[in-house]
């Protein structure tokens, strides 16, 4: 069974304190988050998920980025032929927005494309299609 959310409620101190601490991005440092890593270790399949809320855009250093992240790994992927990472295969990295902040209250789109919950969830079971 999945393990259950403790607290409800997200610490913020290590967010504040790299803020606070590293470089400003005016000397070209940035730092973004990665929202999901979903994994299945039987099939060996992973993918990486980016979320918006309130019809939130991806910012153009963000989606830069991110785009370094993901053709590294695809590029890096191929070329492990031994240990516990060999045949695993990477899906991509994939951008959900919700037009407010979930299934209940608006629209979701994956990869600009209006998705429902249940064609959402199959996605990314990595169990149906993965053409979405």
């Amino acid at each position: 069974m999945t393990r259950k959310e403790i607290t409800g409620e997200r610490d913020l101190r290590f967010s504040g304190w790299v803020r606070e601490k590293l470089p400003d991005s005016s000397t070209g440092f940035r730092v973004t988050d990665i929202d999901f890593v979903l994994a299945n270790v039987q099939t060996k399949r992973f993918m990486i998920l980016e979320i918006k809320t309130r019809n939130s855009e991806i910012r153009p250093w963000q989606k830069s980025l991110l785009s370094v992240v993901n053709r590294s790994i695809r590029a890096g992927i191929g070329s492990i032929q031994q240990g516990p990472f060999n045949k695993w295969t990477y899906l991509g990295m994939h951008l959900i927005v919700f037009e407010n902040t979930y299934f209940d209250d608006g629209k979701v789109y994956l990869n600009d494309i209006l998705i429902t919950e249940d064609e959402l969830c199959l996605f990314l079971s990595m169990r149906g299609p993965l053409s979405i």
